[in-house]
């Protein structure tokens, strides 16, 4: 199972039983041979889901880590509440700082064509592409598995089950 824990800096508990391990700001690939799709929490994650209450300096933190990673694209799939978390301009810090930047409303309209557009542009651009909700873990594990099961129809039960499990 996966988990987003800690502030600033979350981490995700990487499933493997002994082999776990903890990965920065929840990161990881959305499949173990996966090399341009990665999910992740979002910039800030941590008690400060209030209104203004998270700091830039998180956000340039993230995005630090992410271009370390080799990350140039994003997918955010925050809310409109969500939004108004940061005390700065989260998505115009996002469009300068990556390739593209993509925040689609999972609750409004067409999410999940968009979320498949999202990940096929950055297949088709051999970009690696971060996709994040709040924790990295529903949301994302949603998209992540519907981006992989769009690009891969032909995936037997045991694979979309393992995919599930993992998020």
């Amino acid at each position: 199972m996966r988990a987003c824990v800690g502030l600033g800096g979350g981490y995700r508990l990487m499933s493997g039983g002994a082999e776990a391990k903890k990965a920065k700001f929840n990161f990881a690939p959305a499949t173990e041979r996966e090399k341009i799709v990665f999910g992740s929490c979002r910039p800030g994650y941590g008690d400060n889901e209030t209104v203004n209450g998270v700091e830039m300096e998180l956000v340039d933190e993230w995005v630090q880590f992410m271009h370390s990673q080799g990350v140039r694209r994003v997918l955010s799939l925050l809310g409109d509440d969500e939004i108004l978390w940061y005390a700065g301009d989260i998505e115009g810090k996002m469009r300068d700082s990556f390739s593209a930047y993509t925040r689609v409303r999972m609750f409004e309209g067409d999410a999940k064509s968009q979320i498949e557009k999202a990940l096929k542009d950055a297949q088709e651009a051999e970009e690696k592409i971060v996709v994040h909700c709040s924790g990295g873990g529903g949301r994302c594990g949603l998209a992540l598995a519907v981006g992989h099961l769009s690009s891969e129809p032909d995936l037997g039960d045991e694979q979309v089950k393992n995919i599930i499990e993992s998020y």
